[in-house]
């Protein structure tokens, strides 16, 4: 009796004991995880919520001013677009702006809004002389158009400069254009004590070193016809961390972000933890992180502490960040900062793993016709000269099997050649009635086999797959997702990168977490 009683009490007490500690765990257990919700619509950049800063424009006048010579050999002057309201006072426009700039020589690009404030333009001559400049608006409507000059003659700048453009490679450019004779380059040590590089013929007005050293100072004198010698010279940075295609084996997804704090997109939007518990629970690999377009840094001092936190958060889960830039044109400017993306790491001692290079036709991107063409040529391989051979490179590229291209269009095999990872970009959506999961699947093997196809090498194929809503056709629901992996797998792929983190809604990233690699 008196044992039973005991055993009794004992189970009395094991019970309170458990209630106790459950009571505990439940007050303590997180919120069930949930996906993030996606943005309204996915657009090619982050776009702002607000519309005007002030009151709506009424008049523009142009502000023009001199940004010096660069190292490719041409003198740059920058032109901003000053929007005023009715009683004089500058405002800001913020959203939908569409400005043309025409120059009577030499070439314009237009920038960014984030890079100087609003719109503006950069002009680039290789001659000297009076520039004149038209500015036609578009939107707002109404505002006609305003004329402005300048004069590179009256410039009180460095006529010859050099940079590095990464760890491999100077670029030395001289302005003007030389129209006669020769040019002469000289590496000379540091007792002055000269070598001949190089002589050109004009009209050259830039020439690459890539004999450089890393982490030495880098001179040279330069001697033209009808110009003072110059004496010149560049730091260049010490070499890039190796890095190769296995950071983008699996599943990866890109990731845009905008540092202007009232941005649908804005880096103060970011929850990096949200982020980094996504990353983890969906099984990815890596993420490709937007960190340049064309020579403008996203990483804006405002947005640093967010972006470094995001890295590192990745980083102690084994997620590599590869940094994903978009270029604008086969510049110096343009491919340095590709090389400073490459070199980042944050005060945590974290790094970007490689880049992800996105090569576009169009005025957003490395421009059309010939002269796109081109660069698109050009590019990647200045690149892998500056960054040398040990660091990933990935190619995002235009799809050929759904947009219908061939080497006549883009230039896929030179684009090969210096790319570790080819990455077409499979939008099925987007680009065709692709609705079926037949249709994705034959649309993700074709994209593969023709890429390798025109890449004339076997070279490593990494499928982007559209996840969020890219047209009238909208977002791809979860079971022609999980196919298109499925298929890229099938296909030999080394990995599926989705495109993009903001438009990927809950159906999506459960299709994701689902298929493994």
């Amino acid at each position: 009796m008196h044992l039973t009683v005991r055993r009794a009490s004992c189970a009395l007490a094991v019970a309170a004991v458990a209630l106790v500690l459950l009571t505990a765990q439940s007050a303590q257990s997180p919120a069930p995880f949930a996906w993030p919700t996606p943005l309204p619509s996915t657009a090619p950049a982050p776009q702002p919520t607000v519309l005007w800063s002030g009151a709506p424009a009424s008049s523009f006048a142009l502000d023009v001013s001199p940004l010096g010579v660069s190292p490719d050999g041409v003198a740059q002057a920058l032109v901003r677009v000053v929007l005023h309201d009715a009683q004089g006072n500058t405002v800001r426009l913020r959203r939908g702006a569409d400005f043309d700039y025409f120059t009577d020589r030499g070439e314009t690009q237009w920038q960014t809004r984030l890079r100087y404030g609003g719109p503006a333009a950069i002009v680039s001559v290789r001659d000297d002389g009076p520039v004149n400049v038209r500015v036609v608006a578009n939107r707002p409507a109404g505002l006609a158009e305003q004329k402005a000059s300048f004069d590179t003659r009256a410039w009180r700048t460095p006529r010859v400069v050099a940079a590095a453009i990464g760890p491999h490679v100077v670029r030395v450019g001289w302005f003007p254009q030389p129209r006669d004779g020769a040019v002469r380059v000289y590496r000379a040590d540091a007792r002055g004590r000269r070598m001949l590089a190089v002589t050109l013929r004009a009209p050259a007005s830039s020439w690459d070193d890539d004999a450089v050293q890393p982490g030495r100072v880098a001179r040279y004198v330069v001697e033209r016809a009808h110009a003072a010698t110059a004496a010149v010279h560049a730091d260049v940075p010490p070499p890039l961390p190796d890095s190769t295609a296995g950071a983008l084996r699996g599943k990866s997804a890109w990731l845009a972000f905008s540092g202007d704090p009232l941005d649908d997109a804005s880096y103060a939007k970011l929850d990096v933890d949200q982020i980094v518990a996504t990353a983890v629970r969906a099984g990815l690999r890596s993420v490709e992180l937007r960190l340049a377009y064309g020579a403008f840094d996203e990483i804006t001092p405002d947005a640093k502490a967010t972006i470094d936190r995001l890295i590192d958060g990745l980083a102690s889960r084994r997620i590599a960040v590869i940094g994903w830039t978009v270029p604008r044109a086969a510049s110096f400017d343009d491919l340095a900062r590709n090389a400073q993306v490459a070199a980042y790491r944050t005060p945590g001692g974290h790094g970007v793993t490689g880049l992800a290079v996105d090569l576009e036709r169009g005025e957003e991107f490395m421009g059309d016709g010939p002269r796109g063409y081109a660069a698109l040529r050009a590019y990647l391989a200045a690149l892998r000269r500056a960054v040398g051979p040990r660091v990933l490179l990935v190619a995002t590229i235009e799809d050929p099997y759904l947009e219908h291209l061939d080497e006549t269009k883009f230039p896929y095999r030179e684009i090969a050649r210096d790319a570790d990872v080819l990455q077409p970009m499979t939008y099925w959506r987007m680009l065709g009635p692709w609705d079926t999961i037949p249709k994705v699947q034959t649309a993700v093997a074709g994209s593969v086999a023709l890429v390798r196809q025109l890449a004339g090498r076997d070279v490593p194929v990494d499928v982007g797959a559209q996840t969020g809503v890219l047209s009238k056709r909208g977002a791809p629901p979860g079971d022609e997702l999980a196919a298109a992996i499925e298929a890229s797998r099938r296909a030999g792929a080394i990995g599926v990168t989705f495109y993009d983190w903001s438009g990927t809604g809950p159906e999506q990233w459960d299709a994701i977490a689902r298929e493994g690699w």
